[in-house]
């Protein structure tokens, strides 16, 4: 049997026909002995688990009312009890449910863990109107229990008290995945699922965003988003309409990932799976992307018959890792050690539903693979607008040969420094690197004055025009130019 890792077709911009890829099965299927016993160090919850993340070897695990604390063996450290929770336990104040016998079940939603500030655990719970709990694991003194330090991370928000403010309303009871990428901040992406018939937001709580980014504050008491453009949101006509749930998220070089299970549009029940990706530096959703994503399995002695071809189209789990030293792996996928790959299992889907068969299948992707299919059909014009976010599905090109790519796409917000760059260097064809998100393509000042960089006597050229890189939201000054050009260039170490 051949597995065909990807069929995919840009959206977002962007639909196209298909490619494919394919790995040969392994030739020798491997032996093991059932008659040897394996002792293995177990850990048994009192409620389902539905989360776990690990930091300096402390594996934390988040289950329905419980978060554990499990030294490596799974021994248990410590339990912080979420729930079953009264009206006045919650973060922020609730409505009492119709019916309710007071006490609420506390699902975990996401389970994160930052490593800039204290080393911290974030719990967000279904019962907590969308808000995280942080438990303060190490001050730099020595490691605490779980259960130790724990308040709602929200401003002005305490047990049954407050309505929290947008930024700190994360996650939401259809379902989030929740991604922590560090640089000098803690920036947290986030995708929440929208499911139909799903249960109603209470009407005094926020709803939270379909997928963002926000930071934390510097204070340690909430969230705070960049700018009204580091959201989107389902256009109002599909929610409530539209199914979209996702199911993984995943950082990888200068990307952030998520994986979703959604209709094809707005017109049909028909369901699959689509990647989508986003730069890790924005500070605004400016260069996102989507790509739908399937799984195929063919049998390799008739593969130009149709018949024997099965499309696995519902995600159900995925993990990335790296590659590892086997040759084998590295010949058939075309990837190096150290090269990040995508383990992805798939299910064929019941006809007009999101809901899965017993029939699936596990994929294998490169993540390199994967962004030159992106980097592909973006230059080929295959693109359109996500029109569940955007209300339009018009067709538009983005294929521009001059200066980075990732200058010339149509982003709201620009840097300062991107248009300074574009605008300064307009001859500059050869620097435009295959990762839109990579700053090394971007000479820095010290290969621009020791000629380093190709047609170096044109860049220096553009350095005259200093009024003109500044643009019109500066005023033509000294120190103003100064401050922009060093913002703009990067500087490397001196040379030997």
């Amino acid at each position: 049997m051949n597995l065909l890792p990807l069929r995919a077709t840009i959206l977002l911009w962007a639909l196209s026909p298909s490619v494919q890829n394919h790995c040969d099965k392994s030739s020798e299927t491997s032996k093991l002995n059932l008659s040897v016993t394996y002792e293995l160090p177990t850990f048994t919850a009192d409620f389902p688990i539905q989360n776990m993340v690990t930091l300096d070897d402390i594996i934390y695990v988040g289950a329905v009312n419980r978060i554990y604390a499990l030294a490596p063996n799974l021994t248990k450290l410590s339990e912080y009890h979420t729930g079953p929770l009264l009206a006045s336990e919650v973060c922020g104040l609730t409505q009492t449910r119709t019916g309710s016998t007071g006490r609420v079940d506390n699902h975990n939603i996401a389970l994160v863990v930052e490593n800039i500030y204290d080393k911290g655990l974030y719990s967000c719970g279904s019962a907590d109107n969308g808000v995280c709990r942080r438990h303060v694991l190490d001050e730099g003194y020595s490691l605490k229990g779980v259960d130790e330090d724990v308040y709602c991370f929200a401003d002005k928000i305490m047990p049954g008290e407050g309505h929290p403010i947008d930024p700190d309303v994360v996650v939401s009871p259809s379902g989030s995945q929740v991604l922590n990428v560090e640089s000098n901040v803690i920036t947290f992406f986030v995708g929440n699922s929208e499911i139909p018939n799903a249960g109603s937001i209470s009407s005094n709580a926020s709803r939270p965003h379909t997928i963002s980014q926000r930071k934390m504050k510097t204070s340690q008491n909430g969230f705070t988003f960049f700018s009204n453009l580091s959201y989107m949101d389902l256009i109002p006509s599909l929610q409530g309409n539209y199914y979209l749930r996702y199911v993984y998220s995943f950082h990888s070089g200068h990307f952030t990932y998520f994986l979703t299970v959604q209709q094809v549009s707005k017109d049909t029940q028909a369901y699959h799976t689509r990647i989508v990706r986003m730069c890790s530096s924005d500070l605004v959703i400016r260069r996102y992307v989507e790509m739908p994503l399937e799984c195929i399995s063919t049998d390799k002695r008739r593969r130009r018959s149709t018949k024997d071809v099965k499309v696995f189209n519902i995600l159900q789990a995925a993990h990335v890792t790296k590659v590892g030293n086997d040759a084998e792996l590295q010949r058939q996928l075309k990837v190096e050690e150290g090269e990040d790959l995508l383990f992805a299992a798939f299910a064929q889907g019941k006809p007009g539903s999101p809901e899965p068969t017993p029939n699936s299948a596990v994929c294998v992707m490169s993540l390199k693979h994967i962004n030159n299919m992106f980097k592909m059909y973006m230059q080929r014009c295959n693109t359109i607008d996500p029109y569940h976010f955007t209300g339009s599905d018009k067709t538009s090109c983005y294929n521009v040969e001059p200066i980075l790519l990732k200058y010339r796409l149509p982003c709201h917000n620009q840097s300062p420094q991107a248009t300074v760059f574009a605008e300064a260097f307009p001859s500059l064809p050869s620097f435009s690197p295959d990762d839109p998100c990579d700053l090394e393509g971007v000479p820095t000042l010290t290969q621009l004055l020791l000629g380093k960089a190709r047609q170096d006597q044109g860049l220096l050229d553009s350095f005259h025009d200093l009024n003109k890189m500044i643009g019109q939201s500066h005023k033509r000054s000294k120190s103003a130019s100064q401050n922009l050009l060093l913002k703009t260039l990067r500087l490397q170490q001196p040379l030997p």
